[in-house]
Order: structure tokens, then sequence, then C-alpha cells
């Protein structure tokens, strides 16, 4: 269900959601009240008897499974390879020069603490995490430290006084990762959406390719395909659907999943492609309300995805990824053999784009619900899963999945934005997109309302503004529904075009055909990613006026 700006589903998500996740303590709560009417013998009444047969699960499944399983999850994730001091140097120079106000960063990266509480101190305690990837004492790095500040002073015309203030920075890989409880009526819930979409993709011509059969027993909602499926995934850290790729005049699609509960939740639109359309449809588990494994690696993901494109020889497709889905894009275009086979992009409620504006990560840790904003509500529901919780504080390092606009030259690239979304700052992202900077006026916002009807695909970037949309919108109303369709429709013609594209398709014939690359153990994968962060900023160049980005 979409909340929108509904009170009314707003308020029926609530109590459903309610209801359900703490159907233990609702039921418990019930059989007390029997008892202080009617005494003990109260209990063996018929509804006393159903009570106790769920809430007894329920308290056990509390007390038993999710509090040791919530101690567990606050430890630390894997550590990122350190990068060197002129990629940090470069990271954060470019991401300062697209903040819209740098002193509302400043105070979003601190909790949304008062300015005047955010003091040098603390100011250097957030350059750690978002830099260095580490905390404690300063040591080597305060001089490094101490240009970043004079250049945020200069950047921001403002003054961080010296000392430690009370804010507290948001620093996500060592702040405690909050959660909150699933219920097992919840899992039965979305196991069984979980089944069923299965068994509509196979009716659909998908075929399920399962991850080890050993997994079914650190996974839950147990999901029996994993053992019936004859099909094995080529990687261990990724199960997908595949529907093979037949027609001769569309491109073949990638679809990356949102958080929430997985491929349940595109269920309508997956199935309502054409049939001869080749579709690959991952699932990432730990980010769809289900128990199972940390998000693998960055670099096992990479692999992984290579080897499953590689295996069904999936070439000239469309990369379409929404919300959580988009983070891969970055990483997958620093890969020539998992580049060379993307034609097009199309980005919907993108988290990737200036992932370094601290919207993403504020409003899904630390905003509240806010009055009048009713999709808040099921946005902090979704962001408070077990699951999505450790993803977001503990396996991810945001430097790694930021992307920039000079990445996606040479392909046909459309994001798809909902103008009230929740998550990130939409203003700033379609400004980014549409102009180049994020630097935009309510006649900007008037100027991109009209994108939906002036969209032809021609364009190399593209902005699809839904006015009045929230996160999750994109694929998730029939609004934005028919948007994606349009886009998707128009990308997967054969003959569309947008220019001239920035590989040469020839000489990455002969990566396409060879299986997925190692990195060499002589050469980090970080010095490549080094190498294209520092060669694309090289190539950045300040736009003169307020002019169309194309």
């Amino acid at each position: 269900m979409i909340v929108g700006q509904s009170h009314f589903k707003s308020l029926a998500f609530r109590v459903t959601v309610t209801l359900v996740n703490y159907i233990g303590l609702v039921t418990a709560n019930f059989i007390s009240v029997i008892v202080f009417i009617s005494g003990l013998h109260g209990l063996s009444s018929p509804l006393a008897i159903i009570l106790l047969f769920i809430a007894i699960p329920e308290v056990i499944f509390y007390l038993a499974w999710f509090l040791p399983y919530r101690f567990r999850l606050q430890g630390h994730g894997p550590k990122p390879v350190p990068l060197s001091r002129s990629l940090r140097k470069s990271i954060f120079k470019r991401g300062l020069d697209h903040v819209p106000d740098v002193e509302q960063y400043i105070r979003k990266w601190h909790s949304n603490a008062h300015y005047d509480d955010i003091r040098q101190d603390n100011y250097k305690e957030w350059l750690l995490w978002a830099l260095f990837d580490r905390d404690g004492d300063l040591g080597d790095d305060s001089a490094e430290l101490d240009d970043y500040i004079q250049y945020t002073e200069e950047k921001g015309e403002l003054k961080i006084k010296k000392g430690q203030g009370d804010a507290v920075p948001i620093r996500l890989t060592y702040d405690p990762v909050e959660m909150t409880h699933r219920s097992l009526m919840f899992y039965t819930l979305v196991g069984l959406a979980d089944a069923i979409t299965t068994v509509i993709f196979l009716a659909k011509g998908f075929k399920f390719y399962r991850q080890p059969r050993s997994t079914f027993f650190t996974t839950f909602p147990f999901r029996f395909k994993t053992l019936l499926s004859p099909n094995a995934s080529p990687c261990a850290q990724l199960s997908y659907f595949h529907r093979p790729h037949t027609s001769s005049t569309h491109r073949p699609l990638i679809f990356l999943h949102g958080g929430g509960i997985g491929l349940a939740a595109y269920r309508q639109w997956l199935t309502s492609l054409p049939r001869d359309v080749g579709v690959l449809a991952l699932e990432i588990l730990p980010i769809s309300s289900h128990i199972s494994g940390p998000l693998p690696t960055t670099h096992e993901l990479l692999s992984a995805l290579a080897a499953i494109l590689y295996k069904h020889d999936v070439k000239d497709a469309i990369l379409i990824g929404h919300s959580f889905g988009t983070l891969l894009t970055s990483p997958m275009l620093q890969r020539p053999d998992i580049a060379g086979r993307i034609a097009s992009i199309i980005l919907a409620d993108p988290v990737s784009l200036l992932l370094h504006l601290p919207d993403v990560s504020y409003n899904l840790t630390r905003r509240a619900p806010r009055p009048g904003r009713p999709n808040d509500w099921q946005t902090r529901f979704w962001a408070s899963d077990p699951g999505m919780a450790h993803t977001l504080a503990r396996r991810l390092c945001w430097h790694d999945f930021v992307l920039w606009t000079e990445q996606l030259q040479g392909r046909g690239t459309t994001v798809v934005l909902g103008g009230d979304d929740s998550v990130v700052n939409a203003d700033a992202v379609a400004s980014y997109i549409y102009y180049g900077d994020v630097k935009y006026s309510r006649q900007d916002r008037r100027e991109w309302r009209t994108t939906p009807e002036r969209w032809t695909g021609q364009e190399e970037l593209a902005l699809l503004y839904l006015e009045g949309k929230d996160h999750g919108h994109a694929f998730l109303s029939a609004e934005g529904i028919k948007s994606m369709t349009r886009v998707v429709e128009a990308y997967g013609a054969l003959n569309q075009t947008w220019g001239t594209r920035a590989v040469d398709l020839a000489k990455l014939e002969k990566v396409l055909e060879s299986p997925p690359m190692v990195p060499s153990k002589s050469k980090p994968i970080d010095s490549i990613r080094e190498m294209r962060i520092l060669e694309a900023s090289a190539k950045t160049e300040p736009l003169s006026g307020r002019k169309r980005w194309l």
C-alpha cells in the first residue's frame, strides 16, 4: 500500500503494522484481560486457547531470537579499503561543490543540531568517518582535517568555532543500529507474498536461480524454492529470476529492486513486460524483510553480478535501479566487463545521486515522522527493518556508491524522481540532473513539472519529475508505472540512440566474451577505482550560467 499524502491510509498503515508487528503483545494483553475477568479457568475457553497459540510462539521468538539478533547486529562491518589523501581531497571538494546550503549540510550531518552546538572537533569527528573510515584520535591526519575545515568555511562563507560542542555527528558505521521487532506473523505474510510471486513469475516464463541449498536453513521466512529449484546461481551470494531474451526488436532488462519486500512489490510491473523481452531480476534478501546473511561486500556483489551476466550472455541491456538498487550503478559502471553490457540506464527514486548530501542518512535513521507527511511513517517502518537497518549502518561505504553524472556519459539515462520524495533531496537531485548544479528556485520546479510531457528519450541525460509523488511512487503508483513503462519501451527499442557512445563497443567485444575479470592480487581494486574517480574529477568543468545540462 502506498500511503502518499493520505492521512487515512497513514492511519490504516500504522494500525495494521502495529497489530501485525506486535501481535504477541496484543494477544498477551487479551489473555491477561481474560484471566482478570474469568480467572485461570478462563484459559480453557476456545478464544483463550487460540490467543495462547498465537502469543506463546511470538513471545518466545522475541525473547529467544530478536533480542540476541539485535545485539549481534551491533558489531562492526567489514573495513573499507583506505582512500589515499589525493582521493579523499577529490571526494571532499567535489561533494562540497555540490551542496545547496553548506550550513544546512553541516547541521544535518550532525543530526540537525543547532549550528552553535557544532564545533570543529565535532566536524572533524564526522570527517574521520566520512573520509577516513575510522574513529579515534586525529593523529597524523590533523593537518589534513584542518585543510577541510578551512575549505568548508571558505565555501560556505561561515565560521566553525573551535572546540567541542554538544552536537552528535551521524557516523553510521559506529552509531547503534536502530531497528524494530518484526513478528512471526509479519514474516509469515512476507513468505506468503514471496511464494505467490514465485508461482506467478514461473507462469510468466521466468526461471529461479537459487543460492546453495544449505542457505535454506539460514534464511527466514523459509524459502522452499531454494530446495526445489533445479537451477543453481553461478554465485553463492545472490539468487535471481531470469527470463531468456528472444526479442529481435527490444533490449533485455537488468532490474535491481529497492528495500521493502523484495520483488513481490514489483510483481505487477515485471509481469506486464512482453514475454519475449529478457529480464534479469536480482534478489537482495537483506533489504527484503528476510532474516538472512549480511549484504555481501561491494567486490563480492560485482563479482557475482559479472558471473550472472556472463552465464546468461546479457548484452546491450537496460539497467533499471529503484531506490536502494540504484546504489550499485556507480560500482557497476567502474567494471568494464559489466559496464560494456549496459546500453542505457533508468534510475527511479535514486539514492545514489548526491549521496554525499545528508538527506538519505538523516531521513532514514534520524528523522522522526513529520506532521502533515503521512508517508514518513512508511519510510521509517521499512528503514527500521533489522536487515535494512544493519545494511544501512554496517554494510555500505558511501563513497563507494555515490554516483556522478560524468559516469553516465555515453548512455541514455533517465532519472525518475518524485517531487515530494521523503528520502532524498528531490530538488537538489533534479537540479543536478537538469542543470548540472544544485542551485534551484521555484521557477525551476515549475519547469521540472513539465518534463513528463516533454520527455522524448533522445537526450543522453534526462529528468522525469513526478510532481507531488513521494519515494516509491515511481514503481508503486499507477502514474509512476505508466511513466516507467514509457521510458522502458523507448529505451528498449534497438534503433534508439543517444549520440556518440563513450565506449568503443568493438573494443569491448573481447571483454564481453571473456569470463568475468578478477582483480589482480598485486593491484588492489581500490587503485582502479581511485584512477577512475580522479579522471572523472579532472574532466568536470563548471557550467557557465544556468543552461540545460545535455
